[in-house]
C-alpha cells in the first residue's frame, strides 16, 4: 500500500546504475580486493581465537 511513496524515494538514493565499489569509493580495483581479502582473513582469525565452533566438530574432539 505504501510502495508508490516509499519506493521512488529508495530507488533515487540507491540507484547509481552500472557501477563497482571501487568506483564509488575511487580506489583501485586491486586495493579494493585487498582490502576485502584483508578483512576476511582478519574475520576468519577473529573467529578461531573466539573458539566459534560447530556443536558436531566439538563433540568429535572431546
Amino acid at each position: 500500500m505504501t510502495y508508490q511513496q516509499v519506493f521512488p524515494a529508495i530507488s533515487a538514493i540507491a540507484n547509481y546504475g552500472n557501477t563497482t565499489i571501487p568506483d564509488l569509493w575511487n580506489l583501485s580495483p586491486f586495493l579494493t580486493i585487498l582490502l576485502f581479502a584483508m578483512m576476511s582473513l582478519f574475520l576468519f582469525y577473529m573467529i578461531d581465537r573466539a573458539g566459534w565452533k560447530r556443536a558436531e566438530k566439538v563433540e568429535e574432539g572431546e
